[in-house]
């Protein structure tokens, strides 16, 4: 395998970063789950004073108490699982150099295709300017 191969290897994170891509995502969900779990819980029971109301128990549980804890304990999970994700991604960036490929692979919109050849365009004249400078 060519050098210039090994690199596109490398940069993409390869099969290796695909396994570790996703074990850190399943780790991360099940603590995201875990935390809100517990903190739904908690401020349940801190705001109530009455324990956690369960679904199947219709005899005992109020509609609405089983409503506002179905939705505190979901944007818990929620808000919970996005911070888990982005923490995860920053640490396998820091690690790795580079994000996973699939959070790299985003479709460009005409504004930012025009600013990155913008930008490529004053790259090159830099390099150009730079090389005759050093001559």
């Amino acid at each position: 395998m060519g050098q210039s191969q090994q690199e596109g290897k490398e940069a993409s994170g390869g099969p290796l970063g695909s396994i570790v891509w996703k074990a850190m995502m399943v780790g991360s969900t099940v603590l995201a789950t875990r935390v809100a779990s517990t903190v739904a819980s908690k401020t349940w029971k801190v705001a109530t004073g009455r324990s956690v109301p369960v679904k199947g128990d219709y005899d005992n549980e109020r509609t609405r108490d089983v409503v506002a804890y179905t939705a505190l304990s979901a944007m818990l999970l929620a808000a919970t699982k996005v911070a888990a994700e982005r923490k995860a991604a920053e640490y396998y960036r820091d690690s790795t150099g580079h994000l996973p490929k699939h959070l790299v692979e985003t479709k460009l919109s005409k504004q930012e295709k025009k600013a990155h050849k913008k930008l490529e365009k004053a790259r090159k004249k830099a390099e150009k300017q730079a090389q005759q400078l050093a001559s």
